[in-house]
């Protein structure tokens, strides 16, 4: 038997004797409007992959592509080894099904296992509830008091370790409470929970692992989600705002697609080292083997102290009450990092991911004063390597990513004696009066003002101690907010 979570490489995404038809995703066009999107769902499949399932919920006006680009992203779904033949995608590492999860590695080993297409199932609004939970057998029922083991299985247990889809879903939580309560369950925790009742046997349950997809136009009866079913919206990590294309280039290139559109120059942020594939036949199967190969290293990737201090702060100073808020920003940041080859996130990877895991969470004015909060964080960060640079001569800058016009690994020297003495003092100075009495009490002292006032938003804005001296460490990497 292979080695579970190693793929051989001839079976990666090349099944034999067939030929994918359609690898849409990277002809499908981007503009700033739907680039957030692409980036959350590349995101959610790395944490998928790894383990831990992120929620993607996008929001926008009706034609504006929301779920072509949901179902386009099936062709950069990996594979994933199962037990053989399982229709519960059991993970030969650790079975969770009611045939396998009682098994022995040797009786694992004697069954095989197999590659599949990471599962990519959808929910319609017509769904029954035994259609998405599953019901059980009358006829393979052998022993009533163990109805899981006659368990057909629905489209839940079906697309564990994979994705579920469901369009317009605003409408599905108006109008299908029971489903609604079953999606609550899978997504309340990571795993989720899976139960399953049917009438005359007693209700068993099982861990599933999936994520959840959903798009919704909120302009639409019955409105937005959040108002709807407010719990469902929350169970969400992410929320995406679809944006129209706005550049009479970008609506050309839309109305003929019939012409591979952008691979390898207007893809997804922190994707460059994919532009050797410009070429290959189906650039889709190797990003495919890219998400595959980075999620393996998403456990290794380190989350500093600080940023946990950071994102700790953030709830307690601006009054947010989720706290998957902060999991949802913490876990997205760290995928961010894995997406980009990097082996540690950063402040900006938190500001990059804010948005998404907030904006369905807090009113406008609150999301803008914490995103201020982490620019200034961003901002003390730089200031301190400055400041490092000043005491110690030469330091290295983080490096942009290609696409920003920098090269990966390598970094800037600075040398301090490139600025004027007095220049240096200075900076030196205000750096060193900030950290020990605050912002405030700089400015009369010549000293920039930084990026901004919060006002008092959730209690930001009184004096924060040492807040600055506990950001050491802190470092800033090269990429900007998630709303490019």
């Amino acid at each position: 038997m292979q080695a579970h979570g190693t793929m051989p490489v001839a079976w990666i995404h090349r099944p034999v004797g067939r030929w994918v038809a359609m690898a849409r995703y990277f002809e499908l066009v981007r503009h700033d409007g739907n680039r957030p999107l692409f980036s959350a769902l590349e995101i959610s499949i790395i944490s998928l992959l790894a383990g831990l399932p992120l929620h993607v919920h996008v929001e926008g006006l009706r034609g504006t592509g929301k779920t072509t680009i949901m179902r386009g992203a099936k062709d950069i779904l990996p594979h994933i080894e199962r037990i053989k033949g399982c229709a519960y995608n059991c993970d030969p590492a650790a079975p969770h099904c009611p045939v396998h999860r009682n098994m022995t590695r040797e009786e694992i080993a004697r069954t095989g296992t197999e590659w599949v297409k990471m599962p990519f199932l959808e929910i319609s609004h017509s769904a029954k509830i035994g259609t998405v939970v599953g019901s059980i057998d009358l006829g393979r029922l052998v022993d009533p008091s163990m109805p899981e083991a006659a368990l057909l299985p629905g489209i839940l247990p079906r697309a564990n370790r994979g994705i579920v889809f469901v369009d317009e879903i605003n409408r599905l939580a108006d109008t299908s409470p029971e489903l609604t309560d079953v999606l609550l369950d899978v997504m309340g925790t990571k795993p989720g929970r899976l139960q399953v009742e049917e009438v005359g046997f007693a209700a068993f349950e099982m861990p599933i692992t999936l994520s959840v997809w959903g798009a919704s136009n909120p302009d639409e009866e019955p409105g937005p989600l959040e108002d709807v079913r407010r719990q469902l919206s929350d169970r969400f990590d992410f929320l995406v705002t679809m944006g129209r294309p706005g550049e009479v280039d970008v609506v050309r290139e839309i109305l003929e697609i019939g012409v591979p559109a952008r691979w390898g120059k207007g893809m997804h942020d922190g994707v460059a080292v994919c532009e050797g594939a410009v070429g290959q036949a189906d650039p889709a199967l190797h990003y495919a083997d890219l998400l595959a190969s980075r999620s393996r290293d998403l456990p290794g990737v380190k989350f500093p102290s600080t940023l946990v201090s950071l994102l700790a702060q953030a709830y307690v100073d601006f009054g947010l009450e989720s706290l998957r808020a902060i999991e949802a920003m913490k876990l997205g940041a760290l995928a961010r990092a894995t997406l980009e080859g990097r082996k540690e996130a950063t402040v900006e990877d938190v500001k990059a991911i804010a948005s998404l895991a907030l904006r369905h969470r807090v009113d406008i004015s609150t999301l803008t004063n914490i995103l201020k909060f982490l620019d200034e964080k961003a901002a003390n960060a730089r200031e301190e390597r400055e400041t490092k640079v000043l005491a110690g001569g030469v330091a290295k800058e983080p490096t942009a990513p290609a696409e920003h016009g920098g090269s990966r690994g390598e970094g800037i020297e600075r040398k301090g004696g490139s600025r004027s003495l007095s220049e240096a003092v200075g900076r030196l100075v205000c750096a060193l009066r900030r950290s020990l009495i605050g912002k405030s009490d700089t400015r009369g002292a010549g000293c920039p003002a930084g990026p901004g006032d919060y006002g008092t938003a959730g209690g930001w804005g009184a004096p924060q101690g040492d807040g600055t001296l506990q950001q050491r460490g802190i470092r800033s990497g090269p990429g900007q907010g998630g709303s490019r």
